[in-house]
């Protein structure tokens, strides 16, 4: 059921960007961090267990999957904000001027983006996706490859965020950098090894308390609790409590479900990408074509998930047509399926997550 989870991460990241209010910012921060700790699990998973550490297969199909939708939806967000530069500039702050050559360089090179100079960016948000490649490199190198290494990165994690809350360190550091997600990519990647080795997967009770523990944390944060326990304690507890979320999760198939609930978990996990890509701009043209410069608030909301929705599924049926036939071809080349570490669980109750990896992971 990682799809499903991974839509409401992907909307609760618009839902913190459209609202445009200082309370619900905070959730698109939690939802992030939730995306770090399922890529940290997917990626060990697929490198262990599909690609066996072989680089080129691994990041020739990690290019296809994140690049080419990305430099779709720039170059629909160029064309429009040609088209309306001053509705544009009043909407967005990273609009506000057109890209000269070093914007463009830096918002195709993808990298940069999580760096603070360049003033133009095409789609905001990608900060984290140059984050997670960071990440990705970590785990192909180090990280991934035993759970020593996984336990050292998740300590080391750790140590960096007590260290950012204990010196009140800015909160862009905390959270905008590299280091700052060492540590949920690091519980993710620890998860997987606990997972095969038969050590610990959390129940479905305890992943159900720890999803009513994430959500009431998350709300709570700035309405009951001060901001200090947003970007401090209520951090911490966000990414304990998300870990076992994925854990219980990842004990779980969706052949267990009915064939519909499977159907819906596969297209909202399809979809989340595509809808963190393209919300920014389906709120600027819905703002500008029916709400006359209104350009945050609830109703933006309301009325900009029908679109974002009609716009992930167009993009997840250009995916398929044209992408995913590419990546199955690398898939295949990497040959057949085969665990990295002992599996103390019966096959029948412990899902295999190297054929899901890759289509749950941004």
């Amino acid at each position: 059921m990682f799809g499903s989870l991974r839509f409401l991460l992907a909307y609760l990241v618009i839902l913190s960007h459209l609202v445009g209010t200082e309370y619900v910012a905070h959730f698109g921060f939690y939802a992030v961090r939730g995306f770090f700790v399922i890529s940290g699990l997917m990626m060990t998973a697929a490198l262990n267990e599909m690609y066996r550490f072989d680089g080129v297969r691994f990041w020739t199909n990690r290019a296809l999957r994140l690049l080419p939708p990305y430099y779709f939806v720039c170059a629909l967000t160029l064309l429009s904000i040609t088209i309306a530069p001053e509705q544009a500039a009043n909407y967005l702050k990273f609009w506000r001027s057109a890209p000269g050559a070093g914007d463009l360089l830096i918002n195709l090179t993808v990298l940069p983006l999580q760096l603070t100079y360049g003033s133009f960016r095409f789609i905001p948000p990608f900060w984290s996706v140059a984050i997670e490649i960071d990440m990705y490199l970590l785990l192909f190198l180090v990280v991934s490859r035993q759970m020593s290494w996984a336990l050292i990165a998740l300590v080391a994690g750790l140590s960096f965020q007590l260290a950012c809350i204990y010196d009140t360190i800015n909160w862009d550091l905390d959270y905008f950098t590299a280091p700052s997600a060492v540590f949920p990519f690091a519980v993710g990647a620890a998860l997987y090894f606990l997972r095969q080795r038969g050590r610990w997967i959390a129940t479905p009770l305890a992943a159900g308390c720890a999803f009513a523990v994430w959500l009431a944390n998350m709300v709570a944060g700035g309405l009951v609790f001060p901001a200090s326990h947003i970007f401090g304690l209520g951090y911490l507890v966000d990414t304990i409590c998300f870990a076992v979320v994925v854990s219980g999760l990842s004990g779980l198939s969706v052949h267990q479900f009915s064939p519909l609930i499977e159907r819906i978990d596969r297209t909202l996990g399809e979809w989340s990408y595509f809808a963190f890509l393209v919300h920014w701009l389906a709120g600027f043209l819905v703002a500008a074509i029916l709400f006359n410069g209104d350009w945050r608030g609830w109703t933006l909301l309301l009325a900009v998930t029908p679109v974002v929705l009609v716009a992930s599924s167009a993009l997840a049926s250009l995916n398929r047509r044209f992408l995913e036939p590419l990546r199955d071809r690398v898939r295949r080349l990497c040959g057949p399926f085969r665990p990295a570490a002992p599996v103390s669980a019966p096959s029948e109750t412990l899902p295999s997550l190297g054929a899901v990896a890759e289509a749950n992971a941004n």
